[in-house]
Formats: C-alpha cells, sequence, structure tokens
C-alpha cells in the first residue's frame, strides 16, 4: 500500500481516486458474503478466540511498556482490571507470537502466530474454526463457472506513455494527481497537495521518488515518528 509512479499518454483521462477499470474483476458481482460468517470465513468461536487473542497479546506489549492499556482498565477482568503485568507477561506473548514485539507492539501477524498455536496446543486440526458453510472463503458464489471466471481473470495496467503521474495503491490502485509532462512539473504539484505539503513532504524529495524508485509506501512510521513514504525512502 503507497505511492506509484505511472508512466502514462499526456491526454490520458481518468478521474483521480477512482480505481482503474483494468484492476476491478468484474466476475466478483457474481458473488456475495457468506451470510454465516459475515465474510470472515470464521466460525464465531474462532472470531471470539480472535478477540481474546487480540487482547492477550496486548498484555504483552503493555507490559514492555509499563502501563495499562484503556481496554484492559475497563474489560471485566474481575482481579487484573487496571493491572499493568510484569515481564512474564511478555515473555508468554513472545513465545506465542515467535519472536519479541517491536516497539509498536504485537502486530497481526504475531496475532495469527499465537492464535495457531493456542488451537495447536488444544489438540484440534489446523482448519478448526473454519466456516463449513463457504469452507473459509467468505465468499459465495452463484455459479462454480462464476468462480472459476473471478480465477482466471488478469488485472490490465492502464495505457504508457511520456506523462508522469502519481497513483496510490492503497485500493486497488487509482492515480491522486494530474498528468504532467515532467517529473518537476509533477513535484511541485504532489508538494503542495495532502500528500506532501501535510506530510512535510518537498518538492526536492517527490523529485527524488519520481526518477528514483518510483514506488514507496503511504506511511513509515519508525524511530523517528511518523514519516510519509516519500520522505522515509531518502
Amino acid at each position: 500500500m503507497g505511492r506509484e509512479l505511472k508512466r502514462v499518454p499526456l491526454d490520458f483521462q481518468w478521474p483521480m481516486d477512482k480505481p482503474w477499470s483494468g484492476f476491478l474483476n468484474p466476475h466478483y458481482a457474481k458473488s456475495h458474503n457468506c451470510a454465516a460468517c459475515g465474510g470472515s470465513g470464521a466460525t464465531t468461536a474462532s472470531q471470539r478466540l480472535g478477540d481474546l487473542v487480540s487482547l492477550l497479546m496486548l498484555s504483552g506489549t503493555d507490559a514492555l511498556r509499563g502501563a495499562c492499556h484503556p481496554y484492559l482498565c475497563e474489560a471485566p477482568l474481575y482481579s487484573t482490571q487496571g493491572k499493568t503485568c510484569g515481564a512474564d507477561m511478555a515473555e508468554l506473548t513472545a513465545g506465542l507470537a515467535g519472536r519479541t514485539p517491536s516497539f509498536i507492539g504485537h502486530d497481526s501477524c504475531d496475532k495469527w502466530s499465537a492464535t495457531k498455536k493456542i488451537i495447536a496446543a488444544a489438540g484440534l486440526p489446523e482448519e478448526w474454526g473454519t466456516c463449513p458453510e463457504c469452507n473459509g472463503d467468505g465468499t459465495i458464489w452463484e455459479s462454480p463457472e462464476a468462480e472459476q471466471a473471478a480465477e482466471d481473470w488478469t488485472r490490465s495496467e492502464p495505457p504508457t506513455g511520456a506523462g508522469y503521474q502519481i497513483w496510490e495503491t492503497v485500493s486497488e490502485g487509482s492515480p491522486i494527481s494530474p498528468v504532467f509532462a515532467t517529473p518537476e512539473e509533477l513535484a511541485q504539484h504532489m508538494a503542495g497537495t495532502r500528500w506532501g505539503a501535510d506530510k512535510v513532504s518537498s518538492v526536492e524529495t517527490w523529485l527524488k521518488f519520481i526518477n528514483g524508485p518510483g514506488w514507496a509506501p503511504s506511511m513509515v512510521m519508525d524511530a523517528n515518528g511518523i514519516r510519509s513514504g516519500a520522505d522515509a525512502a531518502f
């Protein structure tokens, strides 16, 4: 998910912030979310386990920070409500995750690993918690042919040309700038938009991005705080 440079024709016309049609699989119109699981692909028990594991992993993060998260101050935890666990909780969650959390805490990958280990420790098969109605897909298709057509579909890129344009890849992909004839014009534009001005990304930074990697994440959180991906790349 981020920002991407595309070379398109100078007269290329496509509405900004509208996903490119070639990136949208039309066959998904013949499907709908599974009513039994709400599109999650998991049973209610599996989703409940996920919620509980989230709180458990949050306890490990809090133990490292030495503070109790508001969720754990409000939850009916009886003897531990509002209390911050010690290093032994951080050891437990790190063991379940298979790694020590980063400075921002345990992430979704850690939660996934912890959930799998808990299911295995209970002596249950890996497929435990999979929705039986959709077999874990979260989607119900009108027919096997419609599902196959969706699998066979391939995305198509916009036409290429001499123009310079910035696209976002947070959604399927859509332009977030007009088309410009030169990198300098595009850099000047981006530095003055909410993608640049609000993120304190200069013309020089955008020019390096355009002439360099041509792709960067939307934002980066590191020891220097939260920065735009374009800034973090240089």
